[in-house]
């Protein structure tokens, strides 16, 4: 296990003691009945976000994304480094976080919703890198903390959805999207994209870019000769390929041929069996020893990954106890190795086809990633500013000033403890505050 050294930056004495002298000032003032005691929090010197007090222990009631919101008092993981900012406030305007700095200097508006921190913690809103979106279920990633979705395998119906997000018809997660899957004969789900032959690959790689699908997603039962043809049209169209080494490629091979993302370990699997098996049965028996040499080879090829830890423990679940164990650990231990080799990590799910939760599992994954041996720093980093990096987007999975006020209000620390990110008190999504009210 790596040891978390999260830097916490602290609140001077001096603003210490200013914050006391003004919160007791307008204590005394209240008890005289002057005004009213919301209207001294926003008055002079001690003004909302100057390091008053907290008055009230009931969060908002929600607003919409035009609406100005201060967090005031508030511990900050802005996941843009390491460290805690203590006592901060947050005001976002317009979708967007406007100011971000210590409570003691900086002022909410006047005509700002006020969320107290009242000794709580902010963090980016998270993002899912594989799920499978469905008619139903999506409003439980917001509540569940999750501003941006990746999603696997794409529809009409989804391409319809992210367009209404982008243009804030809604205020459900990001939707960046994959194409449907790519695949050889016979086609497993419906909506599959089947390639024959050399032509058939350029013709279909092509429609997908035309598309404007972020990714191309390819599946399982492409023969090598298909593969290569796909990978050829990829770089050709300049559409990043992703998803599923097939089972007819070795995994050398994919990771040559420019994978961008290798979903759920696939390929690895037959690479560490030791009698090439796959999906779980590849992890019962596999060997440590080929664990370094191919996380080495992943690095180099500039190849993330998205274990889906979570699900996996769920399917192992249909092995004996041993079996589910070695599952469960050799999977963990490969993680392990591929981010001490420098080799990228997402953090995705497989939620949607009804294993694991849409939203909570998310949260199950980090913990996982944490048992494999990554610090809370790291796996909270794989859900936020990594994923936002292979996403190609610098507006999200972060909390600062210009990025998208997309946050997160929990109870607790979750750089001391990951699962403190399931203790969500509230979501600000495109800049509408939400309470989550148990």
């Amino acid at each position: 296990m790596y040891e978390n050294r999260a830097k916490v930056v602290t609140v001077p004495p001096a603003e210490a003691v200013a914050r006391h002298r003004c919160s007791m000032n307008a204590l005394h003032r209240s008890t005289l009945g002057a005004i009213a005691l919301g209207t001294l929090l926003a008055a002079g010197s001690c003004g909302r976000g100057l390091g008053s007090e907290p008055v009230s222990t009931r969060d908002p009631d929600a607003t919409n994304g035009d609406t100005p919101i201060a967090i005031v008092g508030v511990n900050v993981v802005p996941m843009t480094s390491n460290v805690v900012l203590r006592d901060q406030t947050i005001v976002t305007r317009g979708g967007v976080i406007e100011l971000l700095g210590p409570s003691t200097s900086t002022r909410a508006p006047d005509d700002a919703v006020v969320v107290h921190g009242n000794g709580r913690y902010v963090m980016p809103a998270l993002i899912d890198m594989h799920v499978h979106l469905t008619g139903g279920g999506i409003d439980a990633y917001a509540t569940a903390g999750i501003g941006t979705v990746r999603n696997m395998w794409g529809t009409s119906g989804i391409a319809t959805m992210a367009r209404e997000g982008e243009a804030g018809r809604w205020n459900g997660p990001r939707v960046v999207s994959a194409s449907p899957g790519v695949d050889g004969e016979p086609p497993q789900w419906p909506g599959t994209l089947i390639v024959r032959s050399p032509n058939d690959a350029r013709a279909t790689v092509q429609a997908q870019a035309a598309a404007g699908w972020s990714f191309l997603k390819v599946y399982t039962r492409l023969s090598a000769e298909s593969f290569d043809s796909v990978m050829a049209a990829a770089r050709a169209v300049g559409i990043r390929p992703i998803g599923h080494v097939p089972l007819a490629v070795d995994l050398q091979h994919a990771l040559d041929e420019g994978m961008r993302s290798i979903e759920h370990l696939t390929g690895y699997d037959r690479a560490v069996s030791r009698t090439r098996q796959s999906g779980t049965w590849g992890w019962v028996d596999a060997d440590p020893s080929r664990f370094a040499a191919l996380a080495g080879a992943t690095a180099r090829a500039g190849t993330w990954n998205c274990p889906t830890l979570a699900i996996y423990a769920e399917l192992a679940r249909q092995h004996s106890g041993a079996d589910r164990e070695r599952i469960i650990a050799n999977r963990r231990r490969f993680v392990l190795e591929l981010s001490r080799a420098g080799a990228r990590i997402l953090a995705g799910t497989d939620a949607g086809i009804d294993i694991v939760a849409p939203g909570a599992s998310l949260h199950d994954e980090l913990r996982e990633l944490v048992a494999a041996g990554l610090t809370p720093f790291d796996a909270l980093s794989a859900a936020t500013t990594s994923a936002a990096e292979f996403l190609g987007r610098t507006d999200i999975g972060r909390v600062a000033v210009g990025a998208r006020a997309d946050v997160v209000l929990v109870r607790r620390d979750p750089l001391a403890n990951i699962q403190h990110t399931k203790e969500i008190d509230g979501v600000i999504l495109r800049g509408a505050w939400r309470p989550i009210r148990d």
